[in-house]
């Protein structure tokens, strides 16, 4: 019943009792005495709560807020330079990918030169030139870079080394020439008798000869 929140104003009968009457100014007191009901008369004559009517009256200003907010949002984006937006939002995008590129691009470029300077590091050169020169070559030929080691490095430092035009730009490092076992040479006289005898003086043809066959090798006086 629509009605049935009344029913508090009239109080509960006890057993064996009648329900109360009450005349219309009896009910009107009560109501006014009943401090948790408010009753309003609206234009259609029907009656409803007081928190009920403020529930609603608040709920209407809550819609009219969002309301005045969403048309001040939609004239906010009418006012906007869209394109203009769009245009920055692509600038921006540009910037970065730019950005983003040039900075891998130089971490790719040290870790390059890192390792073309740890590879022609480690062979020797007569002379600063001979380095530099060894390393504009290795730096041209561009070698594929992996896990900072260049691919195929020892090999194109092996193929520079047999090069002619490098053939003077490392340090070899090559054993003596051992003379052989019958090398003529000369001996001195000791003057001692339990020596043994002077070996035969070589020829000067022979010593030519030996000589041209051993550029580096020394004939020694003993």
């Amino acid at each position: 019943m629509a009605y049935e929140f009344l029913k508090a104003l009239y109080g509960t009968p006890k057993e064996g009792e009648q329900p109360r009457s009450m005349t219309y100014a009896e009910l009107e007191a009560a109501i006014d005495a009943a401090d948790d009901l408010k009753l309003i008369n609206l234009s259609d004559g029907g009656y409803v709560t007081q928190a009920d009517f403020d529930a609603k009256a608040l709920e209407l200003d809550g819609i009219q807020q969002q309301l005045t907010t969403a048309n001040e949002t939609i004239k906010s984006y009418k006012d906007m330079d869209i394109d203009g937006i769009k245009q920055s939002a692509t600038n921006w995008e540009t910037k970065y990918n730019t950005e983003t590129q040039a900075l891998q691009d130089k971490l790719a470029a040290q870790s390059r030169a890192h390792a073309e300077e740890m590879l022609v590091s480690s062979y020797r050169y007569p002379n600063k030139a001979a380095r530099v020169g060894v390393l504009a070559a290795v730096r041209a030929k561009k070698l594929p870079l992996e896990n900072g080691e260049l691919m195929g490095g020892k090999a194109y430092m092996e193929e520079l080394q047999k090069d002619a035009d490098y053939s003077g730009a490392f340090v070899v490092d090559t054993p003596p020439v051992e003379p052989p076992a019958n090398l003529p040479y000369f001996s001195k006289s000791t003057g001692d008798s339990s020596s043994e005898p002077p070996k035969k003086k070589p020829s000067l043809l022979e010593m030519m000869k030996f000589k041209n066959e051993h550029p580096d090798a020394r004939i020694f006086d003993d």
